[in-house]
C-alpha cells in the first residue's frame, strides 16, 4: 500500500510502503483484527477475550486486553483519520474502509459484479492483488481463523472462480487449466471448480479428460457428502457426451458445498 493502511488479507497489521508498523505480538494483532472486522462497531471486552484465548482465558484476561489496547493505541498514534475509542462494554475502531484491504477487496468485487464483462476482469484482478497471504495471518489462537478466516478464504476463492470464468469466456482456456487443476486438487468438492475445469478441457478438445473430472467429482460428492452433482454439472456432462460444439456458456453461479464449520459460524451470526 502506498499510504498507511490496515491488512487482514495476509499478515495482520498496520502497513506503510510495504513495511509493518505493528503490532508486534499475536495478541495485539488479534485485537486489531477483531476491531477491523467490526469496523465502526463496538467489540466487547468479553468478545476480545474469546478471540484471544478461545475458551481458556486466564484470570487476568480482562486486564491483559486493556494492556493490548493501550499498546495498540501507541501503534496508531499519529495516524490521521483513525480513532481507537473506549466504547462500553468494549472498544471501537473508526477508520475509513478504503484504508483496510478487506473492504477495498469487497468494494472492487462488488464493482466487478455490477460491471460488464470487459471491465469485470480487471476489477477482479485488482481485488485479488490485495491478498498477500492467508487471511488473518499472525493472530493468536484458532478462534479468529475458525470464525472469520474460513469465510474470508471463501470470498477470495469465489472471486478467483469468477475471474477464471471470465478468462474462459474470452478463450483463455490453456492459460487457465494449470490454475484450475491446482485449485480443484485443493477443493475437490467444489462443483463450480469442476464445472470450470470441465469446460476448459472440453473447449481445448479434451472431452475424455473433462468426463474424468466429472466422474471423480461425483465419486467424491457421493462418498464424502452423500449427494449427487447439481443440475448444472449434470447438464454439462450431457452436453459433452452428446458432442455439442465447444464454447459452452459458463453460468454466473453454481451451488457451492460449504464446510460444516462455516455453516455453523453463519448460523451463530
Amino acid at each position: 500500500m502506498a499510504m498507511t493502511g490496515f491488512r487482514l488479507l495476509g499478515p495482520v497489521g498496520v502497513w506503510t510502503r510495504g513495511e509493518l508498523l505493528g503490532p508486534s505480538t499475536p495478541q495485539q494483532r488479534s485485537v486489531l483484527a477483531m476491531l477491523l472486522l467490526h469496523r465502526g462497531r463496538t467489540v466487547s471486552t468479553d468478545r476480545l477475550v474469546e478471540a484471544l484465548w478461545d475458551d481458556r482465558p486466564p484470570a487476568s484476561a480482562r486486564n491483559a486486553v486493556q494492556g493490548y489496547v493501550s499498546r495498540l493505541r501507541r501503534v496508531l498514534a499519529g495516524l490521521t483519520g483513525v480513532e481507537l475509542a473506549t466504547s462500553p462494554p468494549g472498544y471501537r475502531l473508526d477508520v475509513d474502509p478504503s484504508r483496510v484491504d478487506l473492504y477495498r477487496f469487497r468494494d472492487l468485487v462488488g464493482r466487478a459484479r455490477a460491471a460488464g464483462p470487459e471491465r469485470a476482469g480487471p476489477l477482479l484482478r485488482q481485488a485479488l492483488d490485495l491478498w498477500s497471504g492467508p487471511p488473518l495471518a499472525g493472530v493468536a489462537g484458532g478462534w479468529l481463523h475458525e470464525m472469520f478466516g474460513q469465510m474470508l478464504a471463501e470470498e477470495r476463492l469465489t472471486a478467483v472462480e469468477e475471474r477464471i470464468a471470465l478468462d474462459l469466456r474470452y478463450g483463455r482456456r490453456r492459460e487457465s487449466l494449470p490454475e484450475l487443476s491446482m485449485l480443484l486438487s485443493e477443493h475437490p468438492l467444489r462443483e463450480r471448480l469442476a464445472y470450470l475445469t470441465m469446460t476448459a478441457l472440453y473447449d481445448d478438445g479434451r472431452g475424455a479428460a473433462a468426463l474424468e473430472v466429472f466422474r471423480d467429482t461425483r465419486r467424491r460428492l457421493v462418498g464424502e457428502l452423500g449427494v449427487e452433482p447439481g443440475a448444472e454439472l449434470q447438464d454439462l456432462r450431457r452436453h459433452i457426451l452428446q458432442g455439442e460444439p465447444a464454447g459452452l456458456p459458463v453460468p454466473a453461479e453454481l451451488p457451492r458445498r460449504r464446510p460444516a464449520s462455516l455453516l455453523t459460524h453463519r448460523e451463530r451470526e
